[in-house]
């Protein structure tokens, strides 16, 4: 994957891209030592938080970004490119039977960055909710389509996903017990077929492989990897050793270490607890080896008020 330069430059310009003193937990319960929060590319200051639950909402807040801030029209328009190819493809395959093409982007970040794809390119907006449940959107007035909706009952349609961070994929595909969930399971309940998906980033952490699997193939505008880290970190020989393997680095680094830098995501009254939870089930043996389970117990309960395990039950 050729990393797309000014694409590169402008998640270092909004500090969409940013290196960290200490590492931080990321949704997946991985460590990681460099922010990356494509939603800072929109320079709102974390107003789209306020449409989390409203994808119209969110879309017409993103597009109204982009007519302020040109930096963001500008990165608009280079994953409009991206995915253009995608949709004319698309449109040449269904051209005789009778489906639609869609841009399709999950609760809440993707909505960013997929809804106003959309509307620059005129295709329906499918927005998927976390429960799963979707809503089809027309490009021009923003309003649901109830219509195109009830037609997937009958044609084959196909859309293009749109995601603003692309790490292990769980949000895109998992299973629960035995039933696939996610977002590619979502659209395919609803006759929409998915085969591609475009984010603005990936950690290169294994969503590309997983995906794969589900026969859908993904593509980027920038990897975290070498190359980009080279060139726009400012401790590249520390993020060039985590890239190369993270858990290898996270162990290293809590076997020295220990957990107390993390400790505010252990807040049981935080929005952060279920990155926590993944962290120690991924970390609490390395921690127990490593002497240092014990320390992170004491620090809650001073903290919080609760032991470890009360916090994680």
């Amino acid at each position: 994957m050729i990393n797309h330069p000014r694409a590169s430059q402008l998640l270092t310009e909004t500090e969409a891209f940013k290196d960290l003193d200490e590492p931080v937990i990321l949704t997946s319960g991985e460590l990681g030592i460099y922010y990356i929060n494509t939603e800072k590319l929109a320079q709102d200051g974390g107003e789209f938080e306020k449409f989390g639950d409203n994808s119209a909402a969110m879309i017409q807040h993103a597009i109204r970004m982009t007519q302020s801030h040109p930096t963001f029209s500008e990165a608009i328009d280079i994953l409009t490119r991206k995915v253009m190819g995608l949709a004319y493809n698309a449109m040449a395959e269904l051209s005789d039977k009778g489906g639609r093409v869609f841009i399709s982007g999950g609760q809440r970040r993707d909505w960013l960055f997929s809804g106003p794809v959309a509307v620059k390119l005129g295709l329906p907006h499918v927005s998927i909710y976390k429960d799963e449940r979707i809503e089809i959107l027309d490009p021009k007035t923003l309003k649901a389509d109830g219509l195109t909706k009830a037609m997937s009952i009958y044609d084959k349609h196909v859309a293009i996903h749109v995601a603003d961070l692309l790490t292990e994929a769980s949000s895109c595909y998992r299973l629960e017990g035995n039933t696939p969930k996610g977002w590619v399971p979502a659209l395919r309940r609803n006759n929409i077929e998915v085969k591609d998906l475009v984010s603005v980033v990936t950690r290169l952490q294994g969503g590309e492989r997983n995906l794969a699997h589900q026969g859908v193939f993904a593509d980027s505008l920038v990897a975290i990897g070498p190359d980009f880290l080279r060139s726009f970190s400012k401790n590249p020989e520390r993020a060039l050793a985590y890239a190369q393997d993270p858990t290898v680095w996270n162990e290293a680094y809590l076997k020295e270490n220990g957990a107390l830098a993390l400790l505010e995501t252990f807040n049981p009254n935080g929005k952060k607890l279920d990155r926590a939870k993944k962290f120690m089930t991924r970390y609490e043996d390395i921690l127990t080896q490593a002497g240092k389970l014990g320390e992170l117990d004491l620090a809650c309960n001073v903290k919080y008020g609760k032991h470890l395990q009360e916090i994680l039950d």
